[in-house]
């Protein structure tokens, strides 16, 4: 059940798109919200292009105290914002370091069942650029992470006030049913139906005029897929959860992933991820990051607790 929800913000409209949802969710379950902003020093704009005459005089230090001054007053109308009219519990605080390490320490002090964030969900150089905050925490922090991003062409997310629909991708491992725990609370809270999913990966060889053609029969292994994630569903169904199943095949897993909730008009997709970093990432990949780059779709994400 969700108690404790964890809202990181960074004062931006972009950030504030997970509010509505929070809101719904506080509401259903009575969950406690924490609004949380990490405070970082504030340094005038220009001053190494400027002379040093320029900020004779001026205080650092009270410059960067209105600046966080600032911060709370914002995060006051936040909280204002999600209790008006509401019998709800929510409370802020301003954090000071590195962003994610900040808000992963966070999320472990107050419990948080879940964190609410959205992201720019960068590649390539301007990811290397510019820095995730959500890649961190996938990384850091055993918290399932509720990832909201903007749609192809848009710069800011869809504000989300519920989901009727979450797709679970389950590979068969203990890892991966990980994100059950989670994806249910979520479900119950939204009253949404699951989808339990699996991708059998087919191994292919280039045919005539560039057309795959499968090396062996996947019968079997389909079969086998769908009697693992109907038993699945079994220990999870009883009355107000709906819960199917879906199998496919396709050489990309988090493509098909992707494809998948559009199809089945998911509104959110629910896995975890084995939270690999550096050279073993690059080398491995990561599933989750891959449909967190290719969905359109809010992600549920969380690297499980047995993980290192």
């Amino acid at each position: 059940m969700l108690q404790s929800l964890l809202v990181p913000l960074d004062g931006s409209e972009f950030s504030e798109r997970t509010l509505p949802l929070v809101r719904g969710l506080a509401r259903a379950t009575g969950a406690t919200v924490h609004v949380a902003h990490v405070h970082t020093p504030h340094r005038p704009d220009g001053l190494l292009m400027n002379p040093q005459f320029h900020f004779e005089g001026l205080d650092m230090e009270e410059y960067d105290q209105r600046h966080r001054s600032k911060e709370a007053r914002y995060l006051k109308e936040v909280v204002e914002r999600l209790t008006d009219g509401e019998d709800a519990v929510v409370d802020s605080v301003i954090l000071d370091g590195e962003v994610a390490g900040e808000v992963a320490s966070y999320a472990d002090k107050v419990h948080a069942d879940m964190v609410v964030i959205a992201t720019h969900a960068h590649s390539g150089i301007g990811r290397m650029w510019l820095g995730s905050v959500t890649d961190a925490l996938l990384h850091i922090t055993h918290a399932p992470l509720l990832v909201l991003h903007p749609r192809k062409g848009h710069h800011v997310p869809d504000a989300v006030p519920s989901f009727s629909h979450v797709l679970v991708a389950l590979d068969g491992s203990a890892l991966s049913e990980s994100i059950l725990g989670p994806a249910v609370d979520l479900a119950k809270a939204t009253g949404a139906r699951i989808t339990l999913a699996h991708v059998v990966a087919t191994e292919s060889i280039m045919g005539g005029h560039f057309f795959p053609v499968l090396t062996g029969d996947l019968t079997p292994t389909v079969s086998r897929a769908r009697n693992y994630l109907e038993t699945v569903a079994r220990r999870l169904r009883f009355p107000r959860l709906d819960v199917d199943i879906h199998v496919e095949t396709h050489e990309r897993p988090s493509q098909a992933i992707s494809e998948m909730a559009g199809r089945l008009h998911a509104d959110v997709i629910a896995l975890s991820t084995h939270g690999y970093s550096g050279i073993r990432r690059a080398l491995v990949g990561s599933v989750a990051d891959k449909v967190l780059k290719e969905s359109e779709v809010p992600l549920l994400v969380m690297r499980p607790l047995d993980h290192p």
